[in-house]
């Protein structure tokens, strides 16, 4: 049995990819889209970008309502589910007569179906590879949102080239439909953690569950054998044991945790920077198309384009995957790498003009943002799930991108319909990035130089079941 789960979760590890392939393959190809309803509806960059923002960012604010789906729902429920919301949000947006309703269809019921695909699936590959490659594994998940926009790149623009941007979304919306349920069947969760440990994995050893059950028969500090505290903890069902004070106790851990959480130096350090992180790298996803129509580039260029900015990101996490578990130094670093080097390029895309300049950036930008897109969940696993928890992770690592997203679009969009070009959006975004930077690298700093973080690497923090 150990041998079949062992393998097992590579099959589930596929259909994690595939699941997200799907999904958000096609709304990172919303640039695409951009053009489109940009065109039909005569609307501004802004409103016509924050469509596709709303719909990105709600891939993580909707985080809390997942996770608190994940207590009353099965994974695979909530990743079905997903799949046929986000199917509906595409074909009832075929529909839509004006752009306002597209912030509904599109934007809110494709934005929350990402969401119920998206983190029940990344929870489940982190509870099958909670013991080792887990790096590995999420990364090779992450890459089905990079080859998905490679692939729906020239797919979208072929249906939208034959049959308009409505029929476009009707037809993929079908396929969506029928391929994520299929996939989302496989995603299951690991039985135990004797059978979900690979070969190579260090078994429990019978010294180590004794020395265990050992302590849990151990007095708790500051009580004696004979004391009051084992005289209660003796009576089964006694007062103080009651299932009431129970639940009035975990209550008021939880409570003294979320506080832990809140004023958390680190924590707010951490969302600061992804989301400035994410605000700025959105660009690609929302506004990437448009600033290419804007040097008269053809419909086949701008899709290539975007086609090299995906294996540009495809190459980073594939490089990524294979190195990710041996960096000599944490994966935080990568995050603030992308930052630095990708003020360099968003400067560089402000002066370029040709085709060929252009593809060249892409490709950088691709591989640098694979720093980012490829790395939040591990980096926030490795800074803050052991004193917080699995559930605290997935928020930190959805909910500040998906803020970051949602006013990414305003910011670009705003200043483009003031200006007329993208130039001052993109060195904005560029000082964006610096303050990203300034507080991702705050994090470390503050291990070496603090007293006691509360984060992972330790200090007395409670876990936060969020």
């Amino acid at each position: 049995m150990a041998c079949l789960c062992w393998w097992w979760r590579w099959v589930v590890t596929l259909a994690a990819f595939n699941v997200t392939f799907l999904c958000l393959g096609l709304l990172y190809n919303y640039s695409i889209l951009f053009v489109s309803l940009k065109e039909e509806f005569h609307a501004g960059s802004a409103a016509t970008g924050w469509v596709g923002s709303v719909a990105i960012a709600l891939t993580g604010l909707c985080s809390p309502l997942t996770v608190i789906l994940e207590r009353k729902l099965s994974k695979r429920t909530i990743v079905n589910l997903g799949v046929v919301v986000f199917s509906a949000g595409l074909f009832v947006t075929s529909f839509v007569p004006a752009l306002g309703y597209a912030y509904f269809t599109f934007g809110v019921m494709t934005g929350v179906g990402a969401n119920f695909i998206n983190q029940p699936t990344m929870v489940v590959v982190l509870e099958w590879f909670a013991r080792k490659n887990f790096s590995r594994a999420m990364v090779f998940t992450l890459l089905g949102s990079t080859c998905g926009m490679l692939v729906f790149s020239p797919v979208l623009t072929t249906c939208i080239s034959h049959y308009g941007w409505r029929g476009a979304l009707r037809i993929l919306g079908g396929g969506i439909l029928v391929l994520g349920v299929a996939n989302g069947m496989f995603l299951t969760d690991p039985p135990t953690e004797d059978y979900t440990a690979a070969p190579d994995d260090e078994p429990p050893d019978e010294k180590h569950e004794l020395e265990n059950m050992d302590k849990v028969k151990q007095v708790p500090e500051g009580g004696t054998e004979g004391s009051d505290y084992e005289k209660r903890s003796s009576k089964g069902h006694g007062a103080d044991l009651s299932e009431g004070n129970i639940d009035l106790q975990v209550n008021n851990i939880d409570n003294s945790g979320f506080l832990h959480l809140i004023k958390s130096l680190e924590v707010w350090l951490w969302s600061i920077g992804v989301l400035f992180s994410y605000l700025g790298w959105n660009f690609f996803n929302i506004n990437f198309a448009s600033f290419m129509e804007g040097l008269d580039f053809s419909s086949s260029q701008t899709a290539s384009a975007i086609m090299l900015f995906a294996c540009g990101e495809i190459g980073g996490k594939l490089l990524i995957g294979v190195i990710g578990d041996r960096l000599p130094f944490m994966s935080l670093y990568l995050l603030v790498i992308s930052c630095i080097f990708g003020t360099v390029v968003l400067g560089l895309l402000a002066i370029v003009k040709t085709f060929t300049t252009v593809a060249v950036v892409a490709v950088v930008s691709g591989l640098l943002r694979s720093c980012i897109y490829g790395t939040t969940i591990p980096s926030a696993a490795q800074l803050f799930h052991e004193a917080y928890g699995a559930h605290t992770v997935e928020v930190l690592s959805f909910v500040p991108p998906g803020i970051g997203t949602l006013i990414s679009a305003p910011v670009s969009g705003v200043l483009y319909d003031v200006t007329g070009d993208y130039v001052l959006g993109i060195f904005v975004i560029a000082a964006i990035f610096v303050c990203a930077s300034a507080a991702l690298l705050g994090i470390p700093l503050h291990r070496r130089f603090g007293s006691r973080g509360l984060s992972g690497s330790g200090g007395s923090s409670l876990p936060v079941p969020l």
